[in-house]
Parts: structure tokens; C-alpha cells; sequence
């Protein structure tokens, strides 16, 4: 049975969610559902705050987005929770 999947509901994760373009939403909450099936499939980091990130690309009208996420598991309950946001934009022709 797959994980489930939640987002964080965060100022910082909201905003980011808000000022992505519409189009991509779709296969951007595809690439998040992923992890429910994988919850693995990022690498795990060692820090002040330990973590999974998953990386990921998206193209869109000329551009390549790079998104970051960084999640944690509970494994007892089998939920992912994506904890923040991050990407890259590369303009090509």
C-alpha cells in the first residue's frame, strides 16, 4: 500500500505552490506522488534537521525547472510529509 503524501502547510510552502505556473501542477503533484509508491527514492541527509531530498526536472516553454523537496517518513503511519520547496529555472532556446 503506498505512503501517503502531504505537504506541509507553511508560509514558505504555500507561496511556492502559488507562483508556479498553473500548467505544470499537474506533472509536478505527479512527481510528488512518486514518493508514496518510492518513499525511498530520495537520499537521505544527516544534519541539524534530518531529511530525504528528492530532486527532479520539469520543462516547460523554454525552460527546464529544477525542483528540490525535502521530505520525512513516518513510518508507522505511511505519510510522507514534504517539509520545503526549492528550485532552479535554465532559459533555453
Amino acid at each position: 500500500m503506498p505512503y501517503k503524501v502531504e505537504i506541509a502547510n507553511t508560509k514558505s510552502n504555500n507561496e511556492f505552490l502559488q507562483k508556479l505556473p498553473k500548467e505544470i501542477l499537474p506533472e509536478f503533484a505527479k512527481r510528488l506522488n512518486i514518493l508514496g509508491v518510492k518513499p525511498y527514492l530520495g537520499r537521505s541527509v544527516e544534519g541539524p534537521i534530518s531529511a530525504y531530498i528528492y530532486a527532479f526536472p520539469l520543462n516547460h516553454m523554454n525552460k527546464v525547472y529544477n525542483f528540490l523537496v525535502s521530505y520525512k517518513i513516518n513510518e508507522n503511519k505511511e505519510i510522507i510529509t514534504i517539509t520545503d520547496f526549492g528550485k532552479t529555472i535554465i532559459n533555453y532556446s
